[in-house]
């Protein structure tokens, strides 16, 4: 059968075998306005952010197992937090003698004694947090603009004379004057930090700010590599961290399923996803296996994903109307079931799912008895049982699980005879 398609140039990066996106992601017209890096580094939060989310605790094999289920994913860098607790410290001892492929980095405040206990754990690095707004320095701690910023390189300047690897993070760069954070990423780089991490703190970035301030700050920083930590107040974090991306930042701090303060950080799976089918921005994430790491994470740390979420809920593949799955089995003798998906369900380690509903047709409902082993020939009868079925999913304000329906249908025909 012959398939219409678009004639627009890339072809290889908008239509494989996992997935049949847009093109326009791929004209000249929108690549000559972007510039973003080969490889983006994804720095993984959830064990350090994850437990300033409200209810959010970890014990120490739990810490180990998320850690290892991040490296196994292919994740760059994993953030813990050893001075939280015992359980925190000597989950980083574990994971420390494992020799995980992740690098992994202690979140320190700009006090010494941060520092000393990454060093003492023999961690490879710090993610070093300190204040980056002005108004805060000086309502918090009464510090001026330039104490602030002779503060961080202090504390960026002992930790590199340590051989630490070194990711500063001034929180609230948004906020802030941005010839104050121009002047703080310009002092952090003669401090020859690694990185800079700059702060989206309350996710109130339009996507046009965060185009405009990170290629301003792409500018101070010269050649030290910029990443974003960005927070999803507004639901706009895997939108501002592409904006990000596309303007040459080289780095983003993520959470598993976006746990993290207040309604979280940019999500690992969305942004990961995201970055390799739209922007085609490579990362070291096996995207079969983020289904998995979810789940792992949902049942630690107790937080349920929405059914909404996208790739990783449990709508995402999920289908009940009777006009769509007609639509996909028509796409499927087509010889591309792309053509009815946002991508192909196996790239992200799921599967679709076809279910009963309320909004089921008569045709489906007969195709999943079939399934079940129930032919259905009398074309009446197979009204009245998904007009039953119609009933009971309003009734139950969900799907209508294989056993009921099952139930339901040898009612019907016990009843009315088949």
């Amino acid at each position: 059968m012959e398939v219409v398609r678009l004639d627009l140039p890339n072809k290889e990066k908008w239509d494989t075998e996992r997935y049949w996106l847009t093109p326009y992601n791929w004209i000249d017209e929108v690549r000559s306005k972007i510039s973003p890096p080969e490889r983006v580094v994804l720095h993984d939060a959830t064990i350090r952010e994850g437990q300033q989310m409200p209810g959010v605790a970890f014990k120490r094999d739990e810490i180990v197992m998320i850690a290892k289920a991040l490296d196994e994913l292919g994740i760059d860098r994993i953030e813990l937090i050893p001075f939280l607790s015992k359980d925190d410290e000597e989950a980083a001892k574990e994971l420390v003698d494992m020799g995980l492929n992740a690098k992994l980095l202690s979140f320190v405040s700009w006090k010494k004694e941060d520092t000393d206990l990454a060093l003492k754990l023999d961690l490879e690095g710090v993610v070093l947090d300190f204040v980056g707004n002005p108004w805060q320095g000086k309502v918090f701690w009464n510090l001026k603009p330039e104490e602030i910023i002779e503060r961080g390189v202090n504390a960026a300047l002992y930790a590199k004379d340590h051989g630490l690897y070194v990711v500063a993070m001034p929180w609230d760069d948004f906020k802030a004057p941005l010839d104050f954070v121009e002047q703080n990423v310009k002092a952090l780089t003669e401090a020859h930090v690694d990185r800079i991490t700059i702060c989206d703190t309350y996710g109130d970035a339009l996507p046009w700010a965060m185009e405009y301030v990170m290629k301003r700050l792409k500018k101070a920083a010269d050649k030290t590599p910029l990443e974003l930590h960005i927070h999803n107040d507004f639901g706009l974090a895997t939108a501002g961290a592409l904006v990000a991306v596309a303007s040459g930042v080289e780095g983003l701090h993520v959470t598993v399923n976006g746990l993290g303060e207040r309604v979280g950080l940019l999500s690992l799976e969305e942004i990961a996803v995201a970055l390799e089918f739209l922007l085609g921005v490579k990362t070291n994430i096996n995207l079969e296996k983020l289904y998995e790491i979810s789940k792992i994470v949902e049942e630690i740390s107790k937080v349920k994903v929405a059914v909404n979420k996208p790739i990783v809920g449990a709508n995402q593949f999920k289908y009940t109307a009777g006009w769509i799955t007609w639509m996909h089995r028509k796409a499927r003798e087509a010889g591309k079931l792309t053509g009815m998906l946002p991508f192909m369900p196996e790239a992200v380690g799921r599967q679709l799912d076809y279910v009963v509903s309320k909004g089921s047709g008569a045709s489906f409902v007969a195709e999943k008895l079939a399934e079940l082993g129930i032919t259905v020939e009398d074309p009446e009868k197979m009204k009245i049982i998904a007009r039953k079925v119609k009933e009971t999913a309003n009734t139950l304000k969900s799907t209508v699980p294989d056993s009921l329906l099952i139930k339901i249908a040898r009612e019907v025909l016990e009843k009315e005879g088949k």
